[in-house]
């Protein structure tokens, strides 16, 4: 499966990424005569943007760049991306086509890192593009721990929240240790605006019932930008202007079929410093031909990267169907995942309820529905993050869901199992 781009367009990247020295050997010469000879072409995964950083991708004259990012290196050696000052202003007017639909009558507080990656600079031009008035707070500094942010969306009366989605369930949690109501307390929060990890069904539901305000995603990275975003219905839509996306097999050659599950290879249409080829995300997606009252005709459904699924019982279960077999709990808060000695599904789940339900007729509906031994443990609300912890820091980073067994079990019960 492959859409978005026309011919021209696909030709013009292609002569821009022969001018980087990683693709000047890698790619022909010569324009492509239809869309399909795309596929013909190699892929390019994130190796190959580590073992070539920071220059190898770089497709124009220095004196050209505007603005370098990194990515965090969590996973392996950290790589480069080049914007020229259009890149920029490209990449922010992606983001402006967010359904969120930002004026001069907001107040946006950027939760996102500043630190090198680029989600937050981008966010934040696009808000001033839109005339929004923005208060760059970012997240993993000591300077502004989780208490000063939730003053701040108080007494500056801010209107949307761009966070993580484990952002902004922390300062939930965050807000309800200093006595206040996600719900009740924050009278001119409109919206929540997240990025930066996929956002399950019961992900965005649990957050907008913590808040009561909807949620709008952005999905990208800072290999590429803003692929996809909510629009103002709720449904993630590819920027099909923008890139060209397909749909790949693990084996990285045959193509899925529209509405199967596959993963998401992107090729950037516009990016000037450092044009992608064929880049492999390593995201595990289903794209739908779905009619949108927005006119999109496309939704995409990110389901999680390819190492957090895991396989029991011989199928694989992506962080879309872990989520979903425990949204069922009642009070289910914070939550992780292992593998069972027998091949089973160990989760291991916060109360964040008064009420107290025993999963155990949950976890028989589900062995059926699935096929696979599952094991639930509820354990108390301040076990994924200890609560003082919240009162005096603002260094925390991406949530972490799967587990070894051994790693998820004694972790959680010593009360220091950080997701």
């Amino acid at each position: 499966m492959m859409i978005g781009g026309n011919l021209i367009a696909v030709n013009e990247m292609l002569a821009r990424c022969l001018a980087s020295s990683f693709y000047s050997t890698r790619i022909p010469s010569s324009s492509l005569r239809s869309l399909t000879e795309l596929k013909k072409l190699p892929l390019t995964k994130k190796d190959d943007l580590r073992q070539h950083s920071p220059y190898g991708f770089l497709a124009v004259p220095q004196n050209q760049v505007a603005v370098y990012h990194e990515s965090f290196g969590t996973t392996g050696k950290p790589v480069s991306i080049w914007l020229t000052e259009q890149d920029l202003l490209d990449t922010a007017s992606e983001i402006e086509a967010c359904g969120v639909n930002l004026t001069p009558d907001d107040r946006v507080l950027i939760r996102y890192p500043y630190a090198i990656s680029q989600v937050a600079h981008t966010f934040h031009l696009a808000a001033r593009r839109q005339g929004a008035c923005v208060i760059p707070v970012s997240s993993r500094s000591a300077i502004s721990p989780f208490p000063r942010v939730v003053n701040m969306l108080r007494y500056l009366e801010v209107t949307v929240l761009a966070a993580l989605p484990l952002q902004a369930i922390l300062l939930a949690a965050t807000a309800e240790l200093m006595g206040l109501s996600p719900g009740r307390d924050f009278p001119h929060l409109r919206a929540i605006c997240t990025a930066g990890e996929p956002l399950t069904p019961g992900r965005r539901k649990f957050i907008e019932q913590l808040w009561h305000v909807p949620i709008f995603d952005n999905y990208g990275m800072t290999e590429l930008g803003a692929v996809a975003l909510d629009c103002a219905h709720g449904r993630l839509h590819p920027r099909l202007d923008d890139f060209v996306v397909e749909l790949l097999d693990p084996d990285g050659e045959t193509s899925v079929q529209l509405g199967d599950i596959g993963y998401l290879v992107v090729s950037t249409l516009r990016r000037r410093a450092t044009p992608l080829l064929r880049y492999w995300t390593g995201d595990r997606v289903r794209l739908l031909r779905e009619s949108c009252p927005c006119g999109a005709q496309y939704r995409l459904e990110v389901r999680g990267r390819q190492e957090d699924c895991l396989e029991a019982a011989g199928q694989i279960f992506d962080l879309w169907d872990l989520e979903a077999m425990i949204d069922g709990i009642l009070g289910k808060g914070l939550w992780a995942v292992g593998l069972l000695e027998n091949g089973g599904l160990h989760f291991v789940a916060e109360n964040w309820s008064l009420e107290h339900k025993d999963p155990q007729a949950t976890v028989l509906d589900l062995e059926e529905q699935y096929q696979v031994p599952i094991k639930i443990d509820m354990v108390p609300k301040g076990v994924f993050y200890e609560p003082k912890a919240l009162l005096t820091t603002g260094n925390i980073g991406k949530p972490r869901y799967v587990y070894t067994t051994k790693e998820l079990i004694t972790r959680a019960y010593e009360n220091s199992l950080s997701l």
